[in-house]
C-alpha cells in the first residue's frame, strides 16, 4: 500500500486547492441562503461541462462516440436518482427571482463526489495510460462523471420548478 501515499504526495497543490474550495462551497450551503437564479445554473453548467470535457479528454482513445453516450446515460441516471432523492428538499422562489433554498450536506457530498470522481479517473490514468484507450475504462469513468453532472442538473431544475409552482393564475 506504498503507492497511496506516493499517489498523495505527487498530487499538485492545485489539485488540493481545488478541493479545498469545493469543501468551503460545500459547507456554505449547510445553511439557509438565498441564491440568484444566474448562480442556480453557474454550477451546475461550469461542473458538468468541465465532467464531459474530463470525460473526452481522458478517454479519446477509446472513441468520442463510446465516451459521450456513457456520459449521457450517466447525467440521465442522475437525473432519475434525483427524483428519488428529492433535493433540494427545502427551496422556495422569490418575487425578486432568487430562490431561497434550505441547508443541506448533499451538495458537499455532490462536489466532493465530483472531484473524487476526477481525482480517481486521473490518478488511474496517469498510473495506466493505456486506459484511455480501454472501452470499458471509458464507459464506466464516463458514466461516473455523468452521474454527479445529471444529479447537479436535476437540483438546479427543481430549484427552478419553484417558479412555476408559484407563478401567478391568470384568470381568463
Amino acid at each position: 500500500m506504498n503507492a497511496l501515499p506516493a499517489i498523495l504526495a505527487h498530487t499538485p497543490t492545485a489539485v488540493w486547492a481545488v478541493l479545498a474550495v469545493l469543501v468551503a462551497f460545500g459547507l456554505r450551503q449547510t445553511r439557509t441562503q438565498t441564491l440568484p437564479a444566474a448562480r442556480v445554473l453557474l454550477v451546475p453548467v461550469v461542473l458538468g461541462l468541465a465532467s464531459l470535457a474530463g470525460a473526452l479528454r481522458g478517454f479519446a482513445g477509446a472513441g468520442e462516440l463510446l465516451t459521450g453516450t456513457s456520459w449521457l446515460a450517466g447525467a440521465a441516471l442522475g437525473a432519475l436518482a434525483n427524483r428519488w432523492l428529492d433535493l433540494p428538499r427545502r427551496v422556495s422562489a422569490n418575487a425578486d427571482g432568487s430562490f431561497t433554498i434550505g441547508g443541506s450536506i448533499a451538495p458537499l457530498l455532490l462536489y466532493v463526489g465530483v472531484f473524487m470522481v476526477r481525482y480517481v479517473v486521473n490518478v488511474a490514468l496517469a498510473v495506466q495510460p493505456s486506459l484511455s484507450g480501454n472501452a470499458t475504462a471509458a464507459v464506466l469513468a464516463a458514466a461516473a462523471y455523468g452521474l454527479t453532472a445529471g444529479l447537479l442538473a436535476a437540483r438546479a431544475g427543481k430549484i427552478w420548478a419553484t417558479r412555476r409552482d408559484t407563478a401567478p393564475v391568470l384568470a381568463a
